[in-house]
């Protein structure tokens, strides 16, 4: 009898060690666990984050100074456990080095960038959803020297939740207090009173790509940006739009008086300089 137990706690050990070892390799394409997620509403939101860790910068990109977002789709089961991750897309590394890094130490690197933003998602626990599985996006953006930022959102583009390497707090309920509200109609966008324009990326410039990304924004209380979501994407611009309008500072909105977050659309233009045209 104690070895038939020892044997089963040997097959459960396996099974566990196995199921984390898979949660660290993203799939390409959808996993059979996420094909049967349940939508992400108000009443079954992204749970909070209870445990996560930051991935650490790769070894593989500290020679070209790499940086890079890696975007992966996390599948929770009914425990809150991260069961299956999927590559959402491949990260676009970029690098001040010159010469400009081969196309084989870029690929290292962003292999890179993905082993170890999967290998820390596989870790993280959530409170358990009020319907597993579900399934969500969760970008890290690696920068040389600085602690890495993740962001997660609903794979169709809501209930966004943002974190620096420690926990995000719970989503706010539905007409609660602080509750976002979005400008339309008597609610009029505010008025911007700081502006930083965007830093033109060197390789898009390169690549001679320009063009309007539009976001959505959440303008906090105190007039201050706290949340940006791409809705129009030019691939190799949405992060410097991101980074300068992070930046950006609004006269805040008062409802019924008192000080109110709101949610706005922005747009940030790129247009090649001459000499890049």
């Amino acid at each position: 009898m104690s070895s038939l137990r020892t044997l089963l706690y040997g097959l459960l050990g396996v099974v566990t060690v196995t199921s984390v070892l898979a949660a660290q390799q993203p799939l390409d394409t959808i996993g059979p666990i996420e094909k049967q997620s349940n939508p992400i509403t108000p009443e079954n939101p992204i749970p909070r984050r209870s445990y996560s860790i930051a991935p650490v910068y790769p070894a593989d990109a500290r020679g070209i100074d790499g940086t890079a977002t890696v975007t992966l789709v996390a599948t929770l089961d009914a425990t809150g456990r991260v069961v299956e991750i999927r590559k959402a897309r491949d990260p676009l590394v970029m690098s001040p080095a010159v010469p400009a890094p081969t196309p084989t130490a870029l690929r290292v690197a962003a292999e890179g960038f993905v082993r170890e933003a999967a290998g820390a998602l596989s870790r993280w626990q959530y409170d358990p959803p009020a319907r597993a599985p579900i399934s969500f996006s969760v970008s890290f953006l690696f920068k040389p020297g600085l602690e890495t930022v993740s962001t997660q959102t609903t794979t169709t583009g809501g209930n966004l939740s943002s974190g620096i390497g420690g926990l995000p707090a719970p989503p706010a309920a539905p007409g609660g207090p602080n509750q976002p509200i979005r400008v339309g109609g008597q609610i009029k966008a505010p008025s911007l009173v700081k502006k930083v324009e965007p830093v033109y990326p060197q390789i898009a410039q390169s690549a001679r790509v320009s063009g309007v990304v539009i976001g959505e924004v959440t303008v906090g209380a105190d007039g201050r940006v706290t949340e940006v979501k791409i809705l129009r994407s030019v691939p190799l611009l949405d992060q410097a739009a991101i980074d300068a309008v992070r930046q950006w500072e609004y006269t805040p909105t008062l409802l019924n008086g008192a000080p109110t977050p709101v949610i706005m659309t922005v747009t940030v233009a790129f247009t090649l300089p001459p000499t890049a045209q």
